[in-house]
């Protein structure tokens, strides 16, 4: 039907979404992709793969943040011979991100090696614990960056307002934050006894 607009972008590259509207759809059964009624099913194995692919994708994103943020700091000086790096508050930001990228990097890591050897659904923790953590250390990250690049960061001069515009889908897409927290709280409860529901 359309392109949907994504926070002020017409919805392309990787913010793109499209919505559409199937009628009267049928599919000859020599067509179908597995057993009638299990296309959800076989949709949902899919995701947890797909998932990693966001993971390893937002690590390289907070990567190229992380690094942007050490430049200028180095290159932008306060007065002659005085970079924005000497500031103590500065340099806690980039500790602070770099710790965050290092242990989200890790745990992705961890996680498709997890799917390599036992398959997805051995790894539907890891998954979850990876999808809403990474998500949220590269808003953390891209957030960092931006206040030590003040105004320029706000800006497109550099790619991280883009990145922050489109950050905020990643607590969202495939899964909101707090669904892959009940996945985790879940898996972790049932053997004291507790169910919990989605």
């Amino acid at each position: 039907v359309r392109k949907i607009p994504v926070m002020g972008e017409v919805g392309e590259e990787w913010a793109s979404h499209a919505e559409l509207r199937l009628e009267g759809v049928r599919v000859p059964r020599e067509n179908l992709l597995g057993e009638r009624g299990r296309g959800f099913a076989i949709a949902q194995e899919r995701l947890g793969p797909g998932r990693i692919h966001h993971c390893m994708r937002w690590v390289g994103i907070a990567q190229r943040a992380l690094e942007l943020t050490c430049a200028h700091a180095a290159r932008r000086e306060l007065a002659p011979g005085k970079p924005l790096a000497l500031r103590q508050a500065v340099q806690h930001l980039i500790a602070e991100s770099q710790a965050e990228v290092h242990a989200a990097r890790l745990m992705v890591l961890d996680a498709a090696e997890k799917v390599e050897k036992q398959g997805a659904e051995q790894a539907r923790v890891e998954i979850s614990v990876i999808k809403y953590f990474v998500a949220g250390v590269l808003q953390r990250v891209l957030d960092r960056a931006i206040q030590v690049h003040g105004g320029l960061g706000m800006s497109d001069d550099t790619p991280l307002a883009y990145f922050y515009r489109h950050e905020r889908a990643a607590r969202i897409y495939d899964g909101a934050d707090e669904v892959h927290k009940t996945v985790v709280a879940r898996a972790l409860l049932r053997p004291y006894g507790v169910e919990v529901s989605l």
